[in-house]
C-alpha cells in the first residue's frame, strides 16, 4: 500500500512539475492581451487548457476518437475551443480595461474634466462583453497545441497497450506449443518404464506429478522463482535418467545461489529436452552435459550433447521447441540475453546467458 501511495504521489508530482514548466514557458513566450487583467489573463486560459487536456486525454480520445466516432469528437472539441476563447473574452472589459474617454481625459487639463455632453470624443462608453477579440488568437494556437499533445500522448500509450497485448498473446501461443510437446514426451517415457516393469516407475510418477504441478500452476505467472525452476529441471533430468540405458551418461552441475532471482517459466527446458531427444544412442556411448552457473545476477546455461545417425538429419534445422523459445527470449529478455548454438556434425551445443537483475524474488 505504501508503494502504491508513493507511486501515485510521484505521478501527481510529475504532472504538477510538467504543467508548471509548460505554462511558465507559455507565459513568457506567448504575448498576453494588454487590456486584460494580468492575473486573469494567465489564470483563466491556463485552467481551461489543463481541464481540456485531461478531458481529452481520459475521456474524449478513448471514448470517441479511438472508437472512430470522429464527428461527435470533433463537435465536442470545437465546443471546448469556443469556451476556451469566449470565457476569457468575457473578462476583458471588467478586469482593468479602460474606456477611450478615460484614456483621452487623463492627458487633459482640469478644466476639461467636465466636457459638454454633446462632445463626442470623450463621452463615457458603457462597458460591454465581447465574445471574441483578435488579440485572443493566441488562445486558438495554444488550444491546438494542447489538443495535439493530449491526442498524441494518448495514442502512443494506446499503441503500447496494444503491442503489450499482442506480446502476451504470442507468448501464450508459444507456451501452448511447448507444454503439450513436453508432457507428451514425458508420458511416453513413463509408459515405456511401466511396460518394462521398471522398479522406479512409482518414483517416476511422483516426479511427473511435481512436473505437472509446476507446468499447470507456475506457468500461469510471467516469472517464477528460480529455485522452483531448478527443482523442476532436477526432476525432469532424474525422470529421464530412470529410463536411459547404462551407456548414456548425464552430467548435471549447478553453481551459484538461485534464491534471489526469478525467471520466465519453461525458458530453459526446451534446450535440455532437446539434448535428451537427439543425444541418446542405444548402441554407442553418449554423454549429455548440463551446466548452470549463476554469477552476479547472470544465469549461464551450457547444454552439450552428441548427435547420432537418427538425429544428424537435423543439422540444418532447429527443432520447434527451440525456435519458439528463441522467440520468447526476444520478447521477454530484449537486450538482456545472449544465445549461441553450435550445430556440428557430431555435436549440438547451446550456450545461453540471461540477465536476471530485473527479476529479483522477494521472499
Amino acid at each position: 500500500m505504501d508503494l502504491r501511495l508513493k507511486n501515485n504521489f510521484l505521478q501527481i508530482l510529475i504532472h504538477v512539475v510538467a504543467w508548471v514548466v509548460f505554462l511558465s514557458l507559455l507565459t513568457s513566450l506567448v504575448p498576453r492581451p494588454q487590456k486584460m487583467h494580468p492575473f486573469l489573463s494567465i489564470l483563466i486560459p491556463d485552467l481551461f487548457f489543463i481541464l481540456f487536456f485531461y478531458l481529452n486525454f481520459y475521456y474524449l480520445v478513448p471514448n470517441f476518437f479511438i472508437k472512430k466516432r470522429y464527428l461527435l469528437f470533433s463537435l465536442i472539441c470545437v465546443g471546448c475551443l469556443i469556451l476556451t476563447v469566449a470565457v476569457p473574452s468575457l473578462f476583458s472589459d471588467f478586469s482593468g480595461a479602460r474606456s477611450p474617454s478615460r484614456e483621452f481625459s487623463e492627458g487633459m487639463p482640469h478644466e476639461f474634466f467636465e466636457p459638454p455632453d454633446d462632445f463626442p470624443g470623450i463621452r463615457e462608453i458603457p462597458p460591454r462583453m465581447t465574445f471574441f477579440r483578435p488579440e485572443f488568437g493566441y488562445l486558438i494556437f495554444v488550444f491546438i497545441l494542447i489538443f495535439t499533445l493530449s491526442v498524441g500522448i494518448r495514442m502512443v500509450i494506446q499503441w503500447q497497450v496494444v503491442e503489450k497485448e499482442k506480446v502476451k498473446a504470442e507468448l501464450a501461443f508459444l507456451k501452448a506449443q511447448i507444454n503439450p510437446h513436453f508432457l507428451f514426451n514425458t508420458l511416453n517415457n513413463i509408459y515405456s518404464m511401466a511396460i518394462n516393469k521398471r522398479e522406479k516407475t512409482a518414483d517416476a510418477i511422483e516426479m511427473f506429478s511435481e512436473i505437472m504441478r509446476f507446468v499447470i500452476l507456475e506457468t500461469q505467472n510471467d516469472f517464477v522463482p528460480l529455485t522452483k525452476k531448478i527443482k523442476y529441471l532436477r526432476n525432469y533430468i532424474a525422470l529421464q535418467d530412470m529410463r536411459l540405458p547404462s551407456n548414456v551418461h548425464v552430467n548435471f552441475n549447478l553453481k551459484g545461489n538461485a534464491s534471489p532471482y526469478k525467471i520466465a517459466p519453461l525458458i530453459l527446458m526446451p534446450f535440455i529436452e532437446n539434448a535428451f531427444k537427439y543425444g541418446i544412442s542405444t548402441e554407442k556411448e553418449s554423454t549429455i552435459s548440463i551446466n548452470i552457473e549463476i554469477i552476479d545476477g547472470g544465469l549461464h546455461l551450457l547444454v552439450r550433447n552428441m548427435k547420432f545417425s537418427h538425429s544428424k538429419t537435423l543439422k540444418e534445422t532447429t527443432p520447434l521447441g527451440i525456435e519458439n523459445t528463441i522467440k520468447r527470449l526476444e520478447l521477454i529478455y530484449p537486450g538482456k540475453h545472449k544465445i549461441n548454438i553450435v550445430n556440428d556434425t557430431d555435436i549440438y551445443q547451446v550456450s545461453l546467458y540471461l540477465d536476471l537483475n530485473d527479476q529479483l524474488y522477494c521472499h
